[in-house]
This record gives C-alpha cells, sequence and structure tokens, in this order.
C-alpha cells in the first residue's frame, strides 16, 4: 500500500443479505473521511456481489467456500486487513449505519489516548423498518466497562474500532464461543489494553426480531455463560452476579426484553 494510504479499513461480513450489503455501503459512499472497506461473503448460497469502489473508498470482496460462521468470516477479512498497514479497524454488520462524524471522531480518540486498544460509540437502535426503539448507552471509562462485562459486553460489536497493534497482541476471535465471539474479544483486549466508549450516539443498529440477535439467543446465552466461566475470578461479587444474571436471562423471552428497553431506555 502506498504511503498515503488510509489508515482506517472498514470490516463488513454478509450471508444472504444482498440488499442490507448495498445499504449499508450506499451510505459509507457519502462519508468524507479516509478509509477502504472489506466486505467477507461468508459462503451466501447465491454469491453476494457489489462494486469495487463506493464514492471514494476502495472495497475488497471476499468469498469464503463455505459458511462456517461470523467469527470465521470476520477472522477471513481481519487476515487480508493485517496484512496490510493499516492502524485501526472499524467493525459494521449491513444494514447498520455510522452516523455522521463516527469515523472521525473515534480515529481521533485513538490518535489521542495511545493506550485504548478497542472504542466503542452508543447506538441508536431501530426495527427492521427502520423505527426508533431505543438508545443504547455504555459505560465510557476502562475500570466500570470491566466490572460491567462481568455481566454482558461492555461494548457493541457494530460500533467498535479496533487498534491493529492491540489486535495483533490479543489475536483474532475465537471459535470456542459460538454467537459471543465479541464478548470474548472483548473480555481479552480489556485484560491488556484499555477499553472506551464515546458518549455519543454516532451508529444506528438494527435489532431485528428474525436475526441472529433473535434466533440464536439461547447460543448466545450458553456461550455468554462460558466465558464468565472461564474468566470466572472466585473472590469478585460481580462475577458471581453476572452468572447468576445470565442463568435468568435464559429463562426470559426475547420479545419480553426488547419491550422492557424500549420503556428504560428511551
Amino acid at each position: 500500500m502506498p504511503d498515503t494510504a488510509p489508515t482506517l479499513c472498514v470490516l463488513i461480513p454478509v450471508y444472504k443479505d444482498q440488499a442490507g450489503l448495498i445499504g449499508t455501503l450506499e451510505v459509507l459512499a457519502r462519508e468524507t473521511h479516509p478509509f477502504d472497506i472489506v466486505v467477507v461473503d461468508d459462503g451466501s448460497p447465491e454469491p453476494i456481489h457489489c462494486d469495487a469502489r463506493y464514492g471514494g473508498h476502495d472495497v475488497t470482496l471476499q468469498r469464503l467456500d463455505r459458511n462456517r460462521g461470523i467469527e470465521h468470516a470476520l477472522n477471513a477479512g481481519l487476515e487480508t486487513i493485517l496484512s496490510r498497514r493499516y492502524r485501526y479497524i472499524a467493525r459494521l454488520d449491513c444494514g447498520d449505519l455510522p452516523l455522521p462524524g463516527r469515523f472521525e471522531r473515534q480515529v481521533e480518540f485513538l490518535d489521542a489516548h495511545a493506550d485504548i486498544g478497542m472504542v466503542g460509540t452508543w447506538a441508536r437502535c431501530v426495527n427492521d423498518n427502520g423505527h426508533y426503539l431505543f438508545t443504547l448507552r455504555f459505560p465510557t471509562e476502562h475500570d466500570r466497562m470491566l466490572r460491567h462485562q462481568r455481566y454482558v459486553p461492555a461494548l457493541l460489536h457494530p460500533t467498535i474500532m479496533i487498534r491493529a497493534e492491540a489486535l495483533r497482541e490479543v489475536g483474532l476471535y475465537s471459535d470456542r464461543y459460538r454467537t459471543a465471539e465479541d464478548y470474548d474479544l472483548f473480555v481479552r483486549m480489556g485484560r491488556r489494553w484499555r477499553l472506551a466508549n464515546i458518549p455519543e450516539v454516532l451508529t444506528q443498529y438494527i435489532v431485528s426480531e428474525t436475526g441472529t440477535t433473535a434466533a440464536k439467543r439461547k447460543q448466545n446465552l450458553v456461550s455468554r455463560l462460558r466465558i464468565q466461566r472461564d474468566y470466572f475470578s472466585w473472590s469478585d461479587p460481580h462475577a458471581w452476579a453476572g452468572v447468576a444474571r445470565t442463568a435468568l436471562f435464559m429463562a426470559i423471552p426475547f420479545g419480553w426484553l426488547t419491550a422492557i428497553k424500549k420503556k428504560a431506555w428511551k
């Protein structure tokens, strides 16, 4: 890559969501901050396609020969990105959108805080039709985020930007925790680098009742429980409370949780 190449790359995995991908890419095309894009088609039965350039941004499209799960798609994209000279990696999922200024704010934040390995944002949550549901506001300070992660992830995966140097140190996504690969990465990152969230709504996130979050919720909770077990601290009361919370949530329907969040997090 030439010295003038962007220092940021946006990673987007996709499986059977051509329309969602194009919608996200068309929004990215309007972004003026310099970045490249890597799209990984996780073995969709009908191959995903997209242009090689959107706006001022070059797009690399990788197609995996079979569907193996998002953690494998993410790692395939990360291997490509890490083989180049990008400093930062931003995450988005198909259909999710960066709000104006997100990438600039995150790059500026990481430039100014060399000890931060990963930074997320708050998120505006919408349903499949784009109607507002609630706002996710995460803790912003490292110590509070570590405590929060005894219960649930302290960042929202499609909002994060990762320092490439930190990712090389802690390693890529694990395939041991299906549908909770992000939670495991956040925990590992927080043990070696500091974490942060920018307290601004800079990402629009789809809470889909037909998507992975709903369909694989039970598997996600099982994987979350395994992560809490594998990183358990016997002397930390929050570790005990986190395990109990996850076990309780296994008995609560997904629709109930969404309804509660809509009322509590407006």
